[in-house]
């Protein structure tokens, strides 16, 4: 398996309770599936990062289209593969 990073950038509309919940319901289906290793927001709330582990670039960029947040417009996501030299995860 490869490791990907999605970079998630907000796009400044207010989200609601509603789109935040089934962003975390998401994020959790897809840890317990193993494909999300690490989520989470960036301290300036201005968007956030995960790292997923997958077979391709096209299977992570999959499963993050179907992400609540995009889907609802409330942000932008970009998915590059990362080559992990140091460290386990």
């Amino acid at each position: 398996m490869k490791h990907f990073v999605v970079t998630l950038e907000f796009t400044g509309t207010s989200m609601d309770q509603e789109v935040s919940a089934a962003q975390a319901a998401f994020a959790h289906r897809l840890y317990n599936k193993g494909a999300l290793v690490l989520a989470g927001p960036f301290g300036d709330g201005e968007g956030g990062m995960a790292v997923l582990r997958c077979d391709s670039l096209e299977q992570a960029e999959k499963l993050y289209r179907d992400s609540p947040v995009i889907r609802s417009g409330h942000a932008t996501f970009k998915v590059r593969e990362w080559k992990v030299l140091l460290g386990e995860i």
